[in-house]
């Protein structure tokens, strides 16, 4: 998820053997489900790794459930590793996530809350659970914190995000302040939630409104009276229904990002009206599972065709910029609506909304546009952050069109201008934010475990240098003084430990080789984070932004392998790549390195 404000916590991914140990119908539609089991304890696991105890704090924790087909029997399941574990991509399809209502430690029970559907593995499971039926779960790999320094609270959901709210009433402290809106399918399905918190409770009742197709919750956040103080809100639901809050929240009361939370818990089948409710199938979803082994000569004609492509991706960008889904949430479908909306031409904007109908991000009933299951997916916080060109760092990217110049030059793009990539960015605020703003969002869930290293950790004195330094101090700081010296000072003050994060790319080996000597010159010990090529070839996510940072920078990219030439050329006596948290992500690992 995006960058947020709630403290963050990391924890090893662990697969946990335990069983049913009561079962509770709170209400007509919602289950409850009590586990148990000494895997939830500390001990050591069949590989010899130690497994940590089960934790959780955060209000919206989820664990991962896997569901055993109706005679018992499930997978393969995958490979435990010593801080993630390696999921069968065939038991993977019958997992689900779900949030922890409740965890005693003391009892070392957890309580899920499963809502009643029609259809779904995980509900056909829950409702015939039996206590000493036998299950495993994963999780939670993170925590995120109670925002305790907001002043006043919004928490908004339907049914499936009700144990999330119902958790956060039951935790909140006495002088905690806020609104609580929940829809609920009917009136029998109201709970009486015990809260110290000074929180007045809106319970919505949907009654023969399709779940997923009500506008109740944007139209009870719209009454809502938000006090002058600071607001953190908290919206989980139906995708395509809370889109429009997220939008309300930011763009018309101006929240700050880091302060809303918009989480789509489920999204609603591909038909546009469905009266069977929300399915535990399309909650928190997974990629689908490959189909088959076989591939015919047309299916990889038409995958390579898709590849090729140009019209799709500008399309998902020019419509998740102009906010055209949210918009058609609300109520705003025609293109002459749209138009005045948005401060396009209606005559050109049918054509963006055609091309969306073309690519099933859209549908067509007479002169007005909705939304279908594809499209939603665009509403989604990740989405508005990497696709929306109002951000000058995706727009930026967008010089991958020149790649062909790029490579038969030893330049970036032309369309970018003849000023270096650094120097843009000291020349362009909103530039610089925006690539700051993006660092930060991918440190979130390294911040933790990078503040644990032994150079870090260790260090009495700390220097943060290149992107997000401020937010990797606020964090690491721990009490200590840390300084942040410029990456173009010729001079640092003297320090135990640097972090270095992304301060290399966009430089000539010159360049950085200088950067490295300087700070050595300061310290002993360093740590970066950057952007490498080390799985380009098998992560297209990677090759992307190892092309794009050169089509951008007119650097060729490196790997961990030559950032650590240059560390050794710069005086490193040692250099080593050690790994963050699970390993994912641009920051899973580090390369530390000592003089």
């Amino acid at each position: 998820m995006p960058r947020t404000s709630r403290p963050m916590q990391v924890h090893p991914i662990v697969l946990r053997h335990v069983e049913v140990v009561r079962v509770t119908d709170v209400t007509p539609n919602l289950r409850r489900i009590t586990l148990g089991g000494d895997e939830l304890a500390a001990g050591t696991m069949g590989d010899g790794f130690e497994r940590p105890p089960f934790r959780s704090d955060g209000f919206d924790d989820h664990v991962k459930i896997v569901l055993p087909a109706a005679d018992g029997t499930v997978p393969h399941i995958g490979t435990q590793q010593e801080k993630r574990f390696a999921w069968n991509p065939e038991a993977l399809a019958r997992t689900r996530d779900y949030t922890v209502r409740a965890w005693n430690p003391e009892a070392r029970t957890l309580d899920l809350d499963v809502v009643r559907h029609d259809h779904g593995l995980a509900a056909a499971w829950a409702f015939r659970a039996r206590p000493g039926d036998q299950i495993h779960v994963a999780g939670p790999k993170s925590c995120a914190l109670r925002n305790d320094e907001a002043e006043w609270h919004l928490l908004v959901g339907d049914e499936t995000a009700l144990p999330s709210i119902g958790r956060w009433l039951e935790e909140a402290p006495e002088a905690t302040r806020g609104h609580a809106i929940v829809e609920i399918p009917t009136a029998a399905d109201r709970q009486d939630i015990p809260t110290a918190a000074d929180v007045e409770i809106e319970w919505l009742v949907r009654g023969d409104v399709p779940a997923g197709m009500s506008t109740q919750l944007f139209d009870a956040v719209q009454r809502v009276r938000m006090p002058d103080r600071r607001v953190y809100a908290w919206v989980g639901g139906e995708a395509l229904t809370i889109a429009p809050i997220r939008r309300y929240l930011r763009s018309g009361l101006g929240l700050p990002k880091e302060d809303v939370e918009v989480t789509g818990y489920w999204r609603r089948p591909k038909a546009a009206v469905d009266d069977r409710g929300p399915r535990d199938d399309a909650e928190r979803l997974a990629p689908a599972s490959p189909g088959g082994d076989a591939e015919t000569s047309m299916e990889l004609l038409h995958e390579v065709h898709e590849m090729t492509e140009l019209a799709p991706p500008i399309v998902t960008r020019a419509a998740v910029t102009l906010g055209i889904g949210p918009l058609i949430a609300t109520g705003v479908s025609t293109p002459d609506e749209l138009g005045r909306e948005t401060g396009a031409d209606p005559a050109r904007l049918r054509l963006l909304l055609d091309a969306m109908t073309a690519l099933g991000l859209a549908e067509r009933e007479g002169d007005r546009y909705r939304n279908t299951a594809r499209g939603g997916i665009l509403m989604e916080e990740s989405s508005l952050e990497a696709l929306s060109l109002d951000n000058p760092a995706n727009r930026e990217a967008l010089a991958l069109v020149d790649l062909v110049d790029v490579l038969r030059s030893d330049d970036s793009s032309p369309c970018l201008g003849a000023s270096p990539w650094r120097a843009r960015r000291a020349a362009d605020t909103a530039l610089d934010d925006a690539h700051q703003d993006r660092s930060a969002d991918l440190l979130q869930y390294v911040i933790d475990p990078l503040a644990k290293l032994a150079p870090v950790a260790e260090a009495r004195t700390l220097a943060v240098v290149g992107d997000a330094a401020p937010y990797v101090a606020s964090h690491i700081a721990g009490g200590r003084t840390v300084q942040l010296p410029g990456a173009g000072e010729a001079e640092w003050p003297a320090y135990d430990c640097a972090v270095l994060v992304g301060a290399l790319e966009g430089r000539a080996d010159d360049d950085a080789l200088g950067l490295l000597r300087t700070a050595f010159a300061a310290g002993s010990a360093l740590v970066l984070a950057e952007h490498t090529t080390d799985r380009a070839a098998a992560d297209d996510h990677v090759a992307e932004h190892a092309l794009t940072s050169l089509a951008v920078t007119g650097m060729v990219p490196r790997s961990s392998g030559r950032i650590g030439e240059l560390l050794r050329a710069a005086g490193a006596a040692e250099v080593e790549t050690t790994t963050l948290g699970w390993g994912f992500g641009a920051y899973g690992s580090v390369t530390v390195a000592h003089a």
